[in-house]
């Protein structure tokens, strides 16, 4: 099975009525569960440009080694919107942050639903539907400019539609 088709199988199966559980599938994590946030205030995506524990003038997160390299672009599940500081905190008596269990990662533009595999559109430009989580077992409504750890850069898996 191709991507596409495993896209639309998994698009087909969540638009099938409740109650009908496919034993081969997991089941989707809640919304809650994934690190879900909404656009930072301002509807700006997060990332480490508006984080405060980002040192802006030699791109180090203050949870992570001196020796993690990070770009305005990256961003971790450790966000905490802010001004960042001109340079890395040293914090004593807290050792750093692994960046893989942090989550980080750098995206050219940084990540967002709206530029995620898993996104529907919605009923209007601050609503989408996640097809890769739900929300109290019901479709998840998303900020299309807001987060989760399950975003997925659409260009890995092809869209159907256009083959």
């Amino acid at each position: 099975m191709n991507s596409g088709d495993l896209l639309n199988e998994l698009k087909k199966l969540m638009a099938e009525p409740e109650g009908q559980d496919d034993k081969r599938l997991a089941p989707q994590p809640d919304l809650s569960e994934v690190l879900y946030v909404d656009p930072a205030p301002g509807g700006e995506p997060r990332n480490c440009k508006n984080c405060v524990l980002w040192g802006s003038s030699d791109s180090k997160c203050s949870l992570m080694s001196i020796e993690t390299d990070t770009t305005a672009d990256s961003v971790c599940g450790y966000h905490v919107f802010g001004q960042p500081s001109k340079r890395h905190i040293q914090f004593d008596g807290i050792s750093p942050v692994n960046p893989k269990f942090a989550g980080l990662i750098a995206v050219k533009g940084g990540t967002a639903c709206q530029n995620c595999n898993w996104i529907s559109p919605g009923d209007d430009e601050e609503d989408g539907v996640c097809l890769a989580v739900t929300k109290r077992k019901k479709q998840a409504h998303v900020h299309p400019k807001g987060c989760c750890t399950r975003w997925t850069p659409k260009q890995s898996i092809p869209d159907p539609k256009a083959t």
